[in-house]
């Protein structure tokens, strides 16, 4: 049966999420956290709001998701230095290494979930999607 693209990017999204989220759990992180926790570590301290632009997370979700990080220890709110109105979310320790186990489980995951494929189907793959998305 052939599917259209909607679809079979949906199946392939849920697949790689579930496997991502399994793969996460003995971390007590879910894919959320993870979304944040990279770009903490990617981009630095950052603003709620600029962290659900980059992860594409409503206002309330990422209130929620920063709550638990930091309930974890894993994150910290702070005023902004240049407007104390705004919180600014950055990593502690403990969020580094919990990030730095994430990240070795998410490129397990994503060797598990295309170990089927050569490494020239892989890269056709990821460059594919990436015009996709950019187009």
């Amino acid at each position: 049966m052939e599917y259209t693209l909607g679809p079979l990017l949906r199946r392939a999204g849920r697949r790689a999420a579930d496997a991502f989220s399994a793969a996460l759990a003995p971390l007590e992180i879910e894919g959320r956290h993870f979304g944040v926790l990279l770009n903490l570590h990617r981009a630095g301290p950052q603003s709620q709001r600029e962290l659900s632009g980059r992860t594409g997370s409503d206002k309330s979700t990422m209130t929620r998701t920063i709550d638990e990080l930091a309930a974890r220890g894993l994150v910290v709110r702070r005023a902004s230095a240049s407007d104390r109105r705004v919180n600014v979310v950055e990593l502690t320790d403990a969020g580094r290494e919990r990030f730095a186990a994430a990240e070795r489980v998410a490129a397990e995951v994503n060797d598990e979930l295309m170990a089927h494929m050569t490494a020239d189907e892989r890269d056709a793959l990821r460059h594919h999607l990436r015009r996709f998305l950019d187009a």
